[in-house]
């Protein structure tokens, strides 16, 4: 993978091949970007994912100026530092930086965090009523939490960090009329926990709107629930399974990705 750091005078300037690790974290972390565009968290250039640096200096970050399906490998991150300074790769950094190092710096077992615009959850983040289970995508959660702030954007250190105390050590959390912000231990339980919460909110909007009596399980059958289907082996298969979606709609013939439009 070929990055850049930043000198004196704030140019790019070549830096030495990124390990496997970091390259196939990256690669796997671009892939996530676009299965989460073909599932409904696309919205223009807006939206970001962002992976702990696994020598500690910081998060590697989607650029700014191009949308979740626009991101095709490593080349399209950079190395954001805790302090929101980019110190590697091409391209600009998003102003959010803070919703990333804040929740990393007091969730060590995060490796992954994101903040995407999905249509249903950002209108069920205006709920003041709770996530129910109207189908079993709400059961990977339990309860999600709600976080509100006076500003449009997260863009400081104290709004980052009051973020991360609504979310607590949960996974997901709506930001009130606004959006989304999960995370996850890996790649694909970041994934699949966005992707869930938005069929999820997209479930209670419609069963909500039918106007029916509905029934809802009980906290302790939900907690049963919750304990059979969120399950590593369940994200794998979950994630292989929105993989080889999007390589049926989105690769040339050498295998190589290519942009994903909803």
């Amino acid at each position: 993978m070929r990055t850049s750091s930043l000198s004196a005078a704030g140019n790019p300037e070549p830096l030495p091949e990124s390990t496997t690790t970091l390259h196939d974290s990256l690669t796997e972390l671009a892939r996530a970007c676009r299965v989460l565009e073909l599932e409904g968290h696309g919205d223009m250039t807006l939206g970001h994912l962002s992976l702990r640096d696994p020598d500690g200096r910081g998060f590697w970050m989607k650029r700014n100026r191009i949308g979740l399906g626009e991101v095709l490998g490593p080349d399209d991150f950079v190395l954001v530092d805790w302090d929101g300074r980019q110190i590697a790769g091409s391209g600009g950094r998003h102003s959010e930086w803070p919703i990333h190092s804040e929740i990393l710096r007091v969730r060590p077992d995060i490796q992954v965090v994101a903040h995407t615009h999905p249509f249903h959850a950002c209108v069920f983040s205006a709920a003041m009523d709770p996530l129910q289970p109207f189908t079993l995508a709400a059961d990977y959660f339990i309860e999600v939490p709600r976080h509100e702030d006076e500003v449009a954007l997260i863009t400081t250190k104290d709004e980052g960090a009051a973020l991360a105390r609504s979310l607590g050590g949960g996974f997901a959390v709506l930001m009130g009329n606004h959006g989304v912000t999960f995370c996850g231990l890996s790649v694909p339980h970041a994934a699949c926990v966005g992707i869930f919460l938005e069929q999820a909110c997209k479930a209670q909007l419609t069963g909500q709107a039918a106007g029916f009596n509905a029934s809802m399980p009980t906290r302790p059958v939900r907690e049963k629930r919750n304990s059979q289907i969120m399950t590593p082996i369940h994200w794998e298969h979950s994630w292989n399974y929105f993989c080889r979606k999007l390589k049926a709609l989105g690769e040339t013939a050498d295998g190589a990705p290519v942009p994903i439009f909803r």
